[in-house]
């Protein structure tokens, strides 16, 4: 049977691992060109294709309960950065950390230290924008001695209270424009309570390279008939990117690799655009394209 099919395929520009992930990647394989295992302390990337080529490498991925397994070994940290409890344990059992956390989550952890503190002295709070349960929020927690509130939506901000200085900072791998609304819905909140006098700041810690990501895509997706999305369900930026692009193109699918697009979801002349998560490789986008290729030649 013949499946010749005439698609134009393109990937988008602007997908791709950010700067952090790629360089603890870089990190590990430096390693592992040269030593024959290195444990990971949890998923290196929240990408389980990448995970399992770095796997046949040397990489292993371990819990914090395993620290101690590491004496005398190498342990490396990943991008999302951990807490200062984890340094602590690792130095007790003389691990010998391999530091890949993120330069930027690296400079929040320092900023949220210090605003705690100043927030300490006149009574006021911090507030930071992000999932409760990432690995970022939870070590950019740890910096504040867990006094910090977080606020997924604007909606959560009902916990949140006015009459007080208050000090946002977000997460770095989420949206500027999501970030912007969430500072919006608290100014008014605050001119609603009549709380205005109270010091407020925003520290613009989103990370650049993800911050107008999300705005990025949906010009991406303008003109085309079909998107693949690649991307490792566990990914929440991927999660986030394919809601806006299923919002925007219905015509969307969420993928993890090459293997799972089905021919049926093509048609003759097509427009197809294949994006990913920042935790999505290069190589992987290529290969889904060139997949694709393949299952409609003759």
């Amino acid at each position: 049977m013949k499946y010749n099919m005439d698609l134009e395929i393109i990937i988008d520009p602007g997908a791709g691992p950010c700067f952090g992930v790629s360089r603890a990647i870089q990190l590990a394989e430096n390693i592992l060109n040269e030593e024959s295992e290195l444990a990971c302390l949890g998923d290196l990337i929240h990408n389980k294709t990448e995970i399992d080529r770095l796997i046949q490498k040397g990489l292993k991925s371990i819990g914090h309960c395993q620290i101690v397994e590491q004496s005398k070994k190498k342990l490396l940290f990943r991008a999302h950065g951990e807490p200062t409890s984890t340094y602590r344990i690792a130095e007790t059992f003389e691990v010998t950390i391999v530091d890949a956390t993120c330069p930027i989550v690296k400079q929040l952890q320092e900023i949220v230290a210090q605003e705690c503190a100043k927030m300490k002295k006149v009574n006021g709070q911090l507030v930071l924008f992000g999932d409760i349960n990432h690995a970022e929020v939870i070590g950019l927690k740890a910096r504040c001695d867990g006094k910090i509130g977080i606020v997924r939506n604007p909606k959560d901000l009902e916990t949140i209270q006015t009459a007080k200085p208050t000090v946002f900072i977000s997460q770095t791998t989420k949206f500027q424009s999501d970030y912007n609304k969430l500072i919006t819905a608290f100014k008014q909140k605050r001119k609603t309570d009549q709380t205005e006098h109270y010091p407020f700041k925003a520290v613009n810690s989103v990370c650049k390279q993800v911050a107008k990501r999300d705005k990025q895509l949906k010009i991406f997706l303008k003109d085309l008939d079909l998107l693949l999305f690649v991307s490792d369900p566990k990914s929440s930026n991927g999660n986030e990117l394919f809601k806006i692009a299923k919002r925007k193109l219905p015509n969307s699918f969420f993928i993890s690799s090459p293997d799972e697009m089905e021919k049926i979801w093509f048609k003759q002349g097509q427009k197809v655009g294949i994006s990913g998560a920042t935790s999505t490789p290069i190589w992987l986008l290529e290969e889904t394209a060139n997949r694709l290729k393949e299952m409609f030649r003759e």
